[in-house]
């Protein structure tokens, strides 16, 4: 498998760039880290960070790393990579590379192929509570006037309900049917299943939207916060669209 899982929905589309890092790395401390902010060396960062951006086609200056506060901040992408604090990315312009940092929360990631514009959101349990996802959909219909029929989306691998163990804080939080009791006050949450329901409620199409499984907690190829806790790196989720597309 490498150090990248790459999504198969936007393979169609050569002008579309998307990925997903895996923790590889093996004898590093953090594995094949993204993140400066889990203790990891700065230089090995920016060296796997590169190294990310190059396996795709892309400069280590084009890629657009946003601080991620599991908010509603939803942040456009030009040339001025100031994000401040956000939680997801988008753009219609061409040589970015967006990146959604995780270790068990949900990356989507989305594009509409004829209109050129991607997006990227990072969807803990606390976003789908504001409904990240809906919004940044909401937001690209208005601005571009787009039609979410014609929305690729990627959902990649995160916690699973059958390790995703959550108080009744979280599990009261969503409709019933995303928990499952485990035992007394503890029950096992369906993040990913949220995520998907947010998306075909924003009328985006089931046969448009490909969901990757894998259980990052239970799959010791991916980095899990909630496997390692403290000795966890993050992952990248990225999309982008090639500069030689509208050539």
């Amino acid at each position: 498998m490498g150090l990248l899982i790459k999504p198969n929905i936007f393979k169609p589309y050569p002008q579309l760039v998307a990925a997903m890092s895996l923790r590889g790395g093996k004898g590093e401390a953090f594995g094949f880290n993204m993140s400066t902010a889990v203790g990891d060396r700065e230089e090995q960062v920016l060296a796997n960070r590169q190294h990310l951006a190059a396996r795709l086609g892309f400069s280590l200056d084009r890629l657009a790393v946003q601080h991620q506060v599991h908010g509603d901040r939803v942040v456009y992408v030009d040339e001025n990579y100031q994000l401040g604090d956000s939680d997801a990315l988008y753009t219609n312009k061409t040589g970015h590379l967006l990146a959604v940092s995780v270790a068990d929360c949900v990356p989507i990631l989305i594009a509409d192929p004829d209109r050129n514009v991607v997006a990227g959101v990072h969807s803990g349990w606390r976003g789908s509570v504001q409904n990240i996802v809906g919004k940044t959909l909401a937001l690209l219909k208005d601005v571009y006037t787009l039609s979410a029929e014609n929305l690729l989306v990627w959902v990649g691998p995160s916690a699973g309900q059958c390790c995703y163990e959550v108080g009744a804080d979280v599990a009261g939080a969503f409709d019933s049917k995303h928990s499952r009791g485990i035992s007394d006050g503890k029950y096992l949450f369906d993040n990913r299943g949220v995520v998907v329901e947010q998306l075909l409620a924003e009328d985006v199409l089931p046969e448009r939207i490909e969901v990757d499984l894998r259980c990052t907690i239970c799959d010791t190829r991916f980095q899990s916060y909630r496997r390692e806790r403290e000795r966890s790196g993050r992952m990248f989720a990225v999309i982008g669209v090639k500069e030689e597309s509208l050539d």
